[in-house]
């Protein structure tokens, strides 16, 4: 079976180190599931659990966002008009930096995978996360089958998945420790209800990647997590053994890891640095005022809020929590909701046009591959 001439499942989902228990499983050294699709009646929770998430999303930044600044929609719309044109060049530069720099990580996760398909991959897979019920996972199976036909075996995807994971949630974790004197200033002016929320996710997720490294950095670590879950949810497994799974998904994220960490924290360091830059450009445009620590806190924040997965690509959620946090520093109101609002534009508005074209040109390419296959060949 060639490179070109992949039979791809009907219905695939894989596991996130950021998922629920339960939402994806390994079930070979690909790390991802390949099940019949879903029944229709089925479909229903889910496409209600996103149009809730939809609308919860619009509530948030059409009537949160205005009541936690105090600044109407009416203020933001002349300040809107009074941003430099070549500011707005200057940061969608910006923006797409960050994916290039991005590109290392995911490149040096998946051997083989060129610049261009690793941007292909994060467009794609950001733009369907942005817009599909379980966007989270409907991206990375997309993922999957794109790297497949670009003929890279499903063990190196497996490893790809986890490992890309662990290292973005990996860094958001260490954020807080980094920007702790920035977080305890706004604490002290938010409230101790969202300083303790935001303690009690970093905990968490600190938890949750040691508990990912532990497990891919020793077999033996691997053979007890198995045999737990096994145990646990051995009814839903459906005669699959996790343990087995997660060994042979082990040797092959170890030797990633073992190779190539440094690529990996260049890449994704880079990129968290383009991104607080992104965020610093967005509110210096907008006249917000802000200072460095207010911005370091506000970002610290609003890199957690995107692994709530409450709404679709955190809409709505990670406005009013960055808008929040920068207002619990000295600023200007309206430079602030708009700094914010410029910000989000790029980082989850524009990524859904863009990955959109991206997604055309694959499914394109893929096409015309069929088209020149040889007669009888598997498409």
């Amino acid at each position: 079976m060639g490179s070109g001439s992949v039979r791809e499942p009907a219905h695939v989902t894989a596991l996130r180190i950021d998922d629920a228990p339960g939402s994806g499983l390994v079930s070979s050294a690909a790390d991802v599931v390949v099940r019949r699709a879903p029944r229709p009646g089925r479909r229903w929770p889910a496409r209600l659990r996103f149009a809730a998430g939809l609308v919860a999303g619009a509530a948030l930044t059409c009537v949160a966002l205005p009541s936690v600044t105090g600044v109407a929609w009416n203020d933001v719309a002349p300040a809107a008009t009074e941003v430099p044109p070549v500011w707005l060049i200057a940061l969608t530069a910006l923006w797409f930096t960050g994916l290039l720099a991005h590109t290392i990580t995911l490149t040096g996760a998946l051997p083989g995978l060129t610049l261009r398909r690793a941007l292909a991959l994060s467009l794609t897979g950001s733009a369907v996360a942005n817009v599909l019920p379980l966007g989270g996972a409907a991206g990375i199976a997309l993922n999957y089958r794109m790297a497949r036909t670009w003929g890279h075996s499903p063990a190196a995807i497996g490893a790809y998945t986890v490992v890309t994971n662990i290292w973005d949630v990996g860094v958001k974790v260490l954020l807080p420790i980094l920007a702790l004197p920035a977080l305890l200033v706004a604490a002290s002016t938010v409230g101790a209800t969202v300083a303790n929320a935001v303690i009690a996710g970093v905990l968490g997720l600190g938890v949750l990647t040691a508990l990912g490294v532990a497990t891919l950095s020793s077999a033996a670590a691997a053979r007890r997590t198995g045999n737990l879950v096994d145990r646990v949810f051995g009814r839903w497994l459906r005669g699959r053994s996790c343990r087995a799974a997660l060994l042979r998904l082990r040797e092959v994220t170890h030797a990633v890891i073992r190779t190539r960490w440094r690529r990996l924290s260049t890449g994704i360091v880079l990129y968290t640095a383009l991104l607080f830059a992104l965020l610093l450009g967005c509110l210096t445009a907008s006249g917000a005022g802000s200072s460095f620590t207010a911005v370091l806190a506000g970002f610290t924040v609003e890199r957690i809020l995107t692994l709530a997965g409450l709404t679709p690509g955190g809409a709505g959620v990670v406005e009013v929590g960055l808008a929040t946090t920068l207002l619990a520093f000295p600023g200007a109101p309206v430079g602030i909701a708009l700094g914010v609002l410029l910000y989000r534009a790029l980082t989850f508005g524009l990524e859904i046009p863009v990955g959109g074209v991206a997604l055309a040109a694959w499914f394109w390419a893929a096409r015309v591959r069929v088209k020149n296959l040889p007669s009888g060949s598997v498409a």
